[in-house]
């Protein structure tokens, strides 16, 4: 599987194709971001790196909140970054605002099922 058919972006009318559905045989991630958030511009290469590592085990979905509203307000995404896991096409878990690497790489790690290394 090639990056980018494991990273993409989406609108409110393809959600249900690009991230209902596939979250039915991987884990999707949901990056709800906007041109202007500056955390959102640190955390975006930190998630497309570990997704990129993962080799398809796990999906990432970008979301743009000054152009899709619809999906944004039906989550009641208030800030921005905020990262939604998906999984058998339902919203399983979250975090918003820039976190560090080696806490988003934990939040996947959960999503995969992995134990957290301490």
């Amino acid at each position: 599987m090639s990056d980018v058919e494991h990273i993409s972006s989406t609108t409110d009318a393809d959600f249900i194709k690009d991230v209902i559905e596939p979250s039915k045989s991987v884990p999707v991630l949901v990056d709800f971001w906007a041109p202007w958030c500056g955390p959102c511009k640190n955390l975006m290469p930190v998630i497309e790196r570990l997704v990129k590592a993962e080799d398809g085990a796990v999906k990432l979905v970008k979301v743009n909140v000054d152009d899709e509203k619809g999906i944004a307000g039906q989550l009641r995404v208030m800030g921005i970054p905020a990262v939604f896991a998906f999984k058998d096409g339902k919203p399983v878990d979250m975090f918003k605002g820039g976190l560090p690497e080696s806490a988003v790489k934990a939040f996947i790690d959960k999503q995969l099922g992995r134990a957290a290394l301490v």
